[in-house]
């Protein structure tokens, strides 16, 4: 890379001073002083250009920074852009996760409830073919009084054998119900952990680095 005139007039002026005879008895030297003004003059000279070229680099600088800071600028509102939108496919996304949730959970429960009803209604079907058959047998016993004491009896046992059906079926029931539920809470449960670590990956993603 070429020297600037001026730092070459320097360079002339100082080699010129070092070659310089001393004096003797003295610290002082011998110079051509001629050439010395001259290269002052030349150095006072070539300033103003110097200067010039100086200036010249600090706008281009200044105007570089500039540009840096309008690309950092439209970097950081893509940036801020890319997060937000983001943001909104996360949010819609747990809304749908959360509407799915919703819709699976009623589906669930009309499903429990027609089963609870179909098996209600199955038990007491069962409980009156029950009640009409031990009254059919109890017309064929000889004895009115065996009839009555048989009769009594075995409705007694289909009463308390129907309770007990009926009173199993109720447990059956209300633990499917239970299981349903608690399906429903895990199912829920995974979804809203899904959604949290979703969330997490979008903060972490925008936090300022």
């Amino acid at each position: 890379m070429t020297q600037p005139r001026t730092v070459m007039l320097l360079d002339e002026l100082e080699n010129n001073i070092s070659m310089g005879k001393r004096v003797p008895l003295s610290t002082m030297v011998m110079i051509d002083r001629d050439r010395c003004r001259q290269l002052v003059q030349d150095v006072r000279a070539e300033l103003p250009a110097d200067m010039t070229a100086a200036e010249s680099i600090i706008q281009n600088q200044s105007s570089i920074i500039a540009e840096a800071r309008d690309i950092a600028e439209q970097t950081k509102n893509d940036a801020n852009m890319r997060a937000n939108r983001a943001v909104n496919e996360a949010n819609a996304q747990a809304q749908n996760t959360v509407n799915m949730a919703n819709q699976k959970a009623q589906e669930m429960m009309m499903k429990a409830q027609e089963q609870s009803q179909k098996m209600l209604a199955d038990a007491k079907d069962k409980a009156m073919q029950m009640i009409t058959d031990a009254e059919a047998h109890a017309k064929q016993l000889v004895s009115e009084q065996e009839i009555v004491t048989r009769a009594r009896m075995e409705v007694e046992e289909i009463r308390q054998s129907t309770q007990e059906e009926i009173e199993k079926l109720y447990h059956d029931v209300y633990k499917h119900i239970d299981e349903v539920l608690a399906q429903l809470d895990r199912s829920i449960s995974e979804k809203l952990t899904d959604i949290r670590m979703t969330r997490q990956q979008i903060d972490q993603s925008i936090s300022p680095r």
